[in-house]
């Protein structure tokens, strides 16, 4: 009976320390030596390993032939010569460049090496693609080179980045404000009712294009003054001055800044910061049919936001904070809500700056220290609004909105520098309807700058006419 006991004992441990030896049913302890016990095979991996049983001989030699052949025509052609790759490449187009960079170390140490011709042939691509005429596109290249010049050296695709982004938001406030002026026609009298405005709508953002980036630019390098430069600049010594938010080295500033564009250009500009003033005070206020109980019902009763935010959003934010609100597909209520969380953003910033610089009173603020003009470096986060150094001077050095741009004597005064004594400067709105109506203009030379001092009055129109920007207004036939 006890040998009957003792081989039953041996045969359980045995069965169980097979099956299921973490069960601890087994009279012995398992060791290191031990192996890991077996891993069943998942569905996974069974499907893997029948796809592989299935595919054929052939088809694993064509593939392994592909891969070597894909191999050697990418070790033949980085076997060319630099200038002969950099050739090839600057047929691509953008998005292929980026998508490029995006395969190998290798592939994109070329690309950041050569970036300078590669983005040089993309920029002035796009820039014959807006225009057939080569004088014009070649202009509007040199143009905007004069405004964001290529760093030297070039070292990275970062400037090639930086100049598309700026584009695309320009594309985008052009097309808002486009569709702004339709609406607009359509409630003016004199104006015949489009049925088809797609052609006019490509005329005036034609027209457009370089006066957006000269306001683009001008509002980065004013709001760049505000940031890093003013809060050293010496306090006016008659205090009604300060109360009127007039500094005289800002003044300077702009007065030195506004003879660096063009005649043709800086015009144009004031017209198109006079369309986004009176598009963006549109759409900080609620629609002016809609009556009290309809304004109630729908939430619109909300204050609107003041012409100092206004201001805050426009100098600050510039025209990619003015492109995120135009494309904003919401309510009156959502635009305020937009708006008021900038300028919450900006005084917090700026009660925070002013903080931290009180409590180190002997050491020295970073906007004293920063106070050069743009460089490379910074200029890889250029429409990004430099919240961090925003200080409690910034904010009262903004200017009023309708005295910014509109009301500035500086621009006033460079503008009737610019025409004839006789000539006359019609309204945001009827320069519109000379360039509808078929007014033009004619390039003065390619390099983006007219004779200094000299009225752009006296130059000649492609169709014999004046220039769109002075009177008389042109009717429609």
């Amino acid at each position: 009976m006890v040998m009957v006991t003792n081989v039953l004992r041996r045969s359980t441990t045995t069965s169980v320390g097979e099956h299921d030896s973490s069960i601890g049913y087994t009279s012995r302890r398992s060791s290191t030596a031990d192996g890991p016990p077996p891993r069943r095979s998942s569905l996974a991996g069974l499907s893997l390993r029948i796809s592989r049983s299935k595919r054929s001989k052939p088809a694993r030699e064509a593939v392994t032939c592909c891969e070597t052949a894909a191999q050697q025509l990418g070790e033949a052609f980085f076997s060319l010569p630099d200038e002969i790759i950099v050739q090839i490449l600057c047929y691509l187009g953008p998005s292929d460049v980026f998508a490029l960079r995006l395969t190998s170390q290798f592939i994109y140490s070329f690309l950041q090496g050569h970036a300078a011709p590669i983005a040089r042939s993309l920029l002035v691509r796009q820039a014959y693609e807006r225009s057939p005429d080569d004088k014009k596109s070649q202009y509007t290249y040199n143009y905007i080179q004069t405004l964001y010049p290529h760093p030297l050296p070039c070292i990275s695709t970062d400037y090639l980045l930086q100049m598309l982004k700026r584009q695309s938001q320009i594309d985008r406030m052009l097309s808002v404000i486009a569709s702004y002026v339709h609406m607009k026609i359509y409630m003016i009298p004199s104006c015949p009712r489009f049925d088809d405005f797609a052609p006019y709508e490509a005329k005036l953002i034609c027209r457009l294009h370089l006066a957006a980036w000269t306001l683009y630019h001008f509002l980065e390098k004013y709001r760049e003054m505000l940031v890093f430069e003013h809060p050293n600049h010496p306090a006016p010594p008659n205090p009604s001055e300060a109360m009127e938010r007039s500094c005289r080295s800002c003044t300077a500033f702009v007065r030195s800044l506004l003879p660096s564009y063009p005649g043709t250009e800086i015009i144009p500009a004031y017209y198109f910061y006079e369309l986004c003033r009176q598009h963006l005070r549109s759409l900080s206020r609620a629609p002016a049919y809609a009556g009290s109980i309809e304004r109630r019902l729908r939430g619109w009763s909300r204050k609107p936001p003041s012409d100092a935010d206004l201001a805050t959003l426009v100098v600050l934010g510039g025209i990619p904070e003015l492109c995120k609100l135009n494309m904003l597909k919401g309510t009156y209520n959502q635009r305020i809500e937009v708006i008021g969380s900038f300028v919450d953003k900006v005084h917090g910033e700026a009660t925070r700056t002013d903080t931290a610089d009180s409590s180190r009173p002997g050491a020295q603020s970073s906007l004293g220290r920063d106070s050069t003009p743009i460089s490379f470096p910074r200029l890889k986060s250029p429409l990004a609004v430099p919240l961090q150094n925003i200080s409690h001077e910034t904010l009262t050095a903004v200017p009023d909105l309708d005295s910014f741009v509109i009301g500035s004597d500086e621009w006033v005064t460079r503008m009737f520098e610019l025409v004839g004594p006789e000539d006359q400067i019609v309204s945001a709105f009827g320069f519109v309807q000379n360039v509808l109506a078929g007014k033009w203009y004619q390039t003065r030379t390619a390099s983006g700058r007219g004779g200094e001092g000299e009225p752009v009055g006296s130059q000649e129109d492609d169709e014999g006419g004046d220039l769109d920007f002075l009177a008389p207004v042109k009717g429609f036939d």
